[in-house]
Formats: structure tokens, C-alpha cells, sequence
């Protein structure tokens, strides 16, 4: 009687709360179906469906928590995330405790914000080179990065490059070719899915394959046009070519893509450089550490000095990079500095502790990078370490794992769509398979695969949405000598739209790889005062969604567009919508007027996209390489389900979980059992 009397007051004192599937009563069959409806239409990535099913359901079942958390996430992924986060918060207040729920409300409070900054740092751990057995660095000097995470250190007294997974695990140690040994490297770049190696030693760049494989090598010993004495530092510009500083002949070379010689260049009079080291291409200016004189020389691309940066504190600057206007610059002898070009204002990084709350002070700083996700990595010469420090809120909450599509098209195969951001908004890139668990109905999966980047990103898809006017169409000699170079490089993988902002919004090609196709229908269309590209756009994006590999959205503009042309759809909505899917949005344009980028810039940077003007001489050029980098991270986990098939209707709760880097993440999601085709 006891038991029964405690188990009854736990009943009556006890908020009862669940996300899981119900069970449904007399009458509720109404709102099953509905929230069927809506997990289909969700799992085929058709949003905009899925979410007028869960609001049915949810308007029929109230208590129908399920269905509420799938609106929720349905509300995110097209970009109303004010409403998202208004149906979580609902959630919440039944369950305060619900510690998945808590993080999505807080990522996405941080994400409506405008996220938070990467450049409040604080130390991470340490790389240790005597620490990797086999895989030894000492004397490190130069660290850098590829499109997967994985990132590379040089070692000079030991003459190799480590290569290391996006975790911090060293997979592979380089020392060369059978008969070209590495000797000296001092510096590193990557470019293409290959390394570059300045090899001071050997006066050479030796280039190598992601795997290891030594290509081919660029220079020589001597003092004539392509060799080196000492090459000191390699950055790369937007189309390809790349810039080496050699030492000892007090000169900056260009070599081609192809690694031809191209110029030459070593300053004049009071400026003329005297052993530079590190160099970094940024914003069509080069910027040279000009060693000996203890200053930077900023160059323009034709070689002639613009400007130069000097400090009293200097003492032996040796490398420099720079990343989003922030110029970071290693001292040998003094540290590492970093100065803001927006604020005006040099910093000197300061001591940090460990995690056992000890002091560390960089012996010998040689470089710094940043990966894709904001860390930032510290390259100590003289204790043969790299030390990484990452972004405060990474370390303080859990990875935004979000569940965005689940695939049973081909059941029993199961493929789960999913994406992994850390609490700045930064896609997380190169966690392996290890890093994920796949629950189905509370029970394991241990056998899933990962789809492979290299298949995902095989095709490109762009939509093209353009503005029907009378000023765009009489542009169409700039249309066609400004997008003439991206139409011929296209490949037969790719896939090309266009659609018509007007009055109405309309899907004039649904697939095309014709520039003058475009040009007609451009010129063809009934043109109107009017141009709706919110609707536009919220219809490209629809179908963008639905594709694999590299995703952008263009906007083809003349200098008539207006404000008004997103009333349907704010750019509010445009903008979350292209974020959470990581797609980036163009604005191509006919007008050279800076009051017409202002007002597109509000849409381009936050979605990492740019505003271009179609000059014939500019940006434009390396359009189809610059899409093309705008890879698909998202990882699609699959495995063979041993759900019974004839279990037709019955929902499958699906969980993933991930740890990446010693931080969490998890989501939900669910399908129903397919019947026959």
C-alpha cells in the first residue's frame, strides 16, 4: 500500500514531460498523421511542407511535444529563427532540465545576436613535438592548414612536415622523396590540395600532395630570375600565383600557378628590402616582413611600396599573416603581436596558464594560423611546441549538432544528413567516424560509414535570380564579358538556375549551362518597375537545399534595386535561411555606385558571401574557383537498419551524438518505416 500511495504522489507532484513519440488516444489519429506528413516532407528537405504539418499537428494535439520540437527545427532551417526560437522556449518552460533544448535556445539566441567573437581566446592545450613517437617535430616554424581540417607542421631541426587530423592526432611525417630530402624548411603555404615548402637549405619550394608525394619543385641556388638564396616565406593571391620571399637576394619573386617566373621586386631607396622573411597576400597588397630593418613593407601587385609598419618594441620579426583585417605579426625575440585594422591598435599576446593554472611564455615564436574554426596556433621555435588556443565559448558549451534530413529512400540503408557548428557559428570540419554515435530507438548503431568529401563536393550547383529591368538588360555586354570566364569553366557535374525577380517571383530555367541562354532570357522578359527578389530568393533557396556539393546563390543586379524589393521576405529572413544551410549569397553587378554595394553588403558578408562589380577586369575572373571553395561540410552518416521492414508506419527514433576536440554535441530526429514503392 505504501508503494502504491508514493507512486501516486509522484504522479500528481511530478511534471510530466516527454520528446518522445506518444501514445495516441481516441480521436488524435488527426495529428499522427499530420506529424507523419510533416517528417516525410522534412526528410525529403522539403521545409516549407514539413512545417504547415507540424503546425497542424501541434494545433490538434497540444501536449504533442514531438511535434513541437520538429517545428521547431523545421522553423530554423528556413530561416525563421524568431519563430524557432519562440516554439523551444515553449518547450523549455516544460522541462527546464532538458539540457538539449537549453543549448539549442542558447546557440540560437547567440546566432539572432550576431554570434560571438572568435578573437577572445584562451589556451587550449599544447602540441608537444618530442611527445609523438615516430612522428617527432623540433625546432617547428610554420603550421597550416587544408579544406578538411587536417593541418601540417614544418620541423626544421628535423627536417619534415607532421601531418596531423583536425582532432590534434598525428596521422602521417614527410621527410621527402628517395632521392630529394627535405633539409631546412622555414616556411609553408597550401594551396589546391597541395603543400608548399620553402626549403632554405636547398633553395627550392617543394611541392607535395596531400598524401605525402613530392610533385615537383620550383627554383634553384643562384641570383637570377627564379632561383633562391634562402626563400623565406610563400603566400599565395586569388588567382593562383604565388609570392616567395628570398632572403639572401633581398628580393620578392611571383611565380605563375604553373610555377613559371613572372617579376621581381625589392623595393627603392629608403625602402628597399634587406633579408625579408614572411609574406602574406591580403586584400590585392603584399605585405613583407623586412627582417633586417625590423619594419613591414606593404607592396601593391606591381611591386611598388604603398606603405610600411614599424614598431619601437620590435626587435627580430620573422613571419606575418593576416586574417578577417586582423594583422598578426611573430617577433622572435618580443612575441607575438596583432594589430586591428578596423581599430587602429597594435596588442602584444599576453601569458597564459595552462590547464594546471602555470604560466607559459613563448620561448620563440616562429608563425601563427587560424583554422577554419576561429583556433588559433602558436608556433614555438625554441620549446618545440605549437600551442592552440580556441575561441572562450567553444570550451563553455556543446557543438551545435542539428539533424537536417534522414534519408530512406534506399531502406533498409539509412543515410542521416547532419551539421556541425562550435558556438561561433564556424563549421566544424574533420571529424571522423569515430567522433559520431548513431542511436536507433535508444539502441546503438556500431556499424555507420561517412560519406566521402571528395564525392559530396563532385558538383557545384548555383542559382542565378535576376533583376527584371530595363537597366540590366541594355548591360548586357558587361553581363557576358564579366561572366564569360565562369561559364567556360564549368564542368559537366555542374548544375546552373535561373529565376526571374519581377513582380512575382518565377523559375525561368531550371537547368542550364548556356551564358547566352541567360543573356536572351534576360533580354526577352516583359521588363517591370518592380522586382521581388525575397520571393525569389526564398524560391532558389528552396531548391538549393534539396542538392549536395558546393551551393550559391547569385543575384544579378543593376543599380535600380531598392529596399522594397524584399517587403514579402525580409533579408532578415533571407540571410538566416542561407545560414543555415551555409550558403553563401553573390551580388554580381552592373553599377560601379558605392551606394548601391552599401546597400547589398548587408545580405553578402553575413552569409560569407561578396558583392562584385562586373568591371571586366576583376573579381569576376576567378568567380567559378571562388564558388567552388564554398564546399559542402555537412556530414551524412549511413548504415543498414535492422528495423524489421514490415514494421510499415512504425516512427524510428533516431539520436547523434558527436565529440570533437574534447567538446560535445547531440541531436534528434526520427523516420517512419517505409512501406513498398
Amino acid at each position: 500500500m505504501r508503494r502504491v500511495i508514493i507512486f501516486l504522489f509522484l504522479i500528481l507532484t511530478t511534471r510530466i514531460f516527454s520528446i518522445d513519440f506518444p501514445h495516441f488516444q481516441l480521436g488524435e489519429d488527426a495529428a499522427k498523421e499530420e506529424f507523419k506528413k510533416g517528417i516525410t516532407y522534412k526528410n525529403l528537405k522539403q521545409y516549407s511542407a514539413a512545417k504547415e504539418r507540424f503546425q497542424k499537428a501541434v494545433s490538434l494535439k497540444k501536449d504533442f511535444h514531438l511535434a513541437r520540437l520538429e517545428l521547431a527545427n523545421n522553423y530554423f532551417l528556413l530561416g525563421e529563427w524568431e519563430q524557432s526560437l519562440e516554439e523551444l522556449e515553449i518547450l523549455s518552460s516544460l522541462n527546464k532540465n532538458d539540457l538539449l533544448l537549453q543549448n539549442k535556445i542558447e546557440v540560437l539566441r547567440l546566432s539572432i545576436a550576431g554570434g560571438s567573437s572568435s578573437l577572445e581566446r584562451t589556451y587550449f592545450k599544447t602540441l608537444d613535438g618530442d611527445g609523438f613517437r615516430g612522428k617527432r617535430f623540433r625546432n617547428p616554424v610554420d603550421i597550416v592548414f587544408d579544406e578538411d581540417g587536417n593541418f601540417y607542421i614544418a620541423g626544421f631541426e628535423t627536417s619534415n612536415i607532421v601531418q596531423f587530423n583536425s582532432n590534434g592526432e598525428p596521422i602521417s611525417n614527410w621527410k621527402g622523396s628517395f632521392t630529394k630530402k627535405i633539409e631546412k624548411p622555414v616556411a609553408l603555404a597550401y594551396h589546391n590540395k597541395k603543400i608548399y615548402v620553402c626549403d632554405f637549405a636547398k633553395d627550392e619550394i617543394l611541392i607535395f600532395d596531400l598524401k605525402g608525394k613530392l610533385l615537383s619543385s620550383v627554383g634553384g641556388t643562384g641570383n637570377g630570375k627564379g632561383k633562391f638564396h634562402g626563400p623565406a616565406g610563400i603566400s599565395f593571391d586569388s588567382k593562383g600565383s604565388f609570392y616567395v620571399s628570398d632572403s639572401g637576394n633581398n628580393r620578392i619573386q611571383k611565380f605563375s600557378p604553373t610555377g613559371e617566373f613572372e617579376i621581381q621586386f625589392e623595393g627603392m631607396d629608403g625602402n628597399r628590402l634587406k633579408n625579408p622573411a614572411g609574406i602574406c597576400v591580403y586584400d590585392q597588397k603584399i605585405y613583407v616582413v623586412d627582417k633586417d630593418n625590423v619594419r613591414v613593407l606593404v607592396f601593391d601587385t606591381d611591386g611598388n611600396v604603398v606603405s610600411k609598419i614599424s614598431k619601437d618594441d620590435w626587435k627580430k620579426p620573422r613571419n606575418i599573416r593576416i586574417f578577417e583585417n586582423q594583422i598578426h605579426l611573430t617577433d622572435e625575440l618580443t612575441g607575438i603581436w596583432s594589430y586591428s585594422m578596423d581599430m587602429g591598435e597594435w596588442k602584444l599576446l599576453p601569458r597564459f596558464r595552462d590547464k594546471k593554472g602555470v604560466y607559459r611564455v613563448l620561448t620563440r615564436p616562429f608563425a601563427v594560423n587560424v583554422d577554419s574554426t576561429g583556433s588559433f596556433y602558436a608556433v614555438d621555435y625554441g620549446r618545440h611546441r605549437v600551442d592552440v588556443f580556441v575561441a572562450k565559448n567553444t570550451l563553455l558549451s556543446n557543438l551545435d549538432l542539428k539533424i537536417e534530413a534522414i534519408d530512406t529512400a534506399e531502406f533498409p540503408n539509412v543515410h542521416i544528413y547532419t551539421r556541425l557548428r562550435n558556438r561561433s557559428g564556424k563549421e566544424v570540419i574533420g571529424a571522423d567516424r569515430l567522433a559520431f554515435r548513431v542511436y536507433e530507438n535508444d539502441n546503438m548503431t556500431p556499424l555507420f560509414s561517412l560519406a566521402k568529401k571528395e564525392k559530396l563536393n563532385e558538383k557545384m550547383n548555383v542559382a542565378f535570380v535576376y533583376e527584371n529591368s530595363e537597366a540590366l538588360a541594355k548591360a548586357r555586354p558587361i553581363l557576358e564579358d564579366g561572366l564569360s570566364p565562369f561559364f567556360k569553366s564549368l564542368t559537366e557535374w555542374d548544375s546552373l538556375s535561373l529565376y526571374r525577380a519581377g513582380k512575382d517571383a518565377n523559375l525561368i530555367l531550371p537547368k542550364t549551362q548556356s551564358l547566352l541562354e541567360i543573356l536572351a532570357k534576360i533580354r526577352d522578359s516583359s521588363k517591370e518597375e518592380k522586382w521581388n527578389f525575397g520571393k525569389a530568393s526564398v524560391m532558389a533557396l528552396n531548391k538549393l537545399t534539396t542538392n549536395v556539393g558546393p551551393r550559391v546563390l547569385v543575384l544579378l543586379v543593376s543599380g535600380e534595386s531598392r529596399e522594397q524589393s524584399f517587403l514579402q521576405y525580409s533579408k532578415t529572413r533571407i540571410v538566416e535561411y542561407a545560414r543555415s544551410h551555409s550558403i553563401p549569397i553573390f551580388v554580381l553587378s552592373t553599377s560601379p555606385k558605392q551606394s548601391v554595394r552599401r546597400s547589398w553588403l548587408d545580405i553578402t558578408e553575413p552569409t560569407n558571401g561578396n558583392y562584385i562589380v562586373l568591371d571586366g577586369e576583376g573579381e569576376e575572373r576567378q568567380l567559378y574557383s571562388t564558388l567552388r571553395s564554398y564546399l559542402d561540410y555537412r556530414y551524412i552518416l549511413s548504415y543498414k537498419t535492422d528495423t524489421n521492414p514490415d514494421l510499415i508506419d512504425r516512427y524510428i527514433k533516431l539520436v547523434v551524438d558527436v565529440e570533437h576536440r574534447n567538446v560535445k554535441g547531440k541531436d534528434e530526429g526520427g523516420y517512419f518505416v517505409p512501406g513498398e514503392n
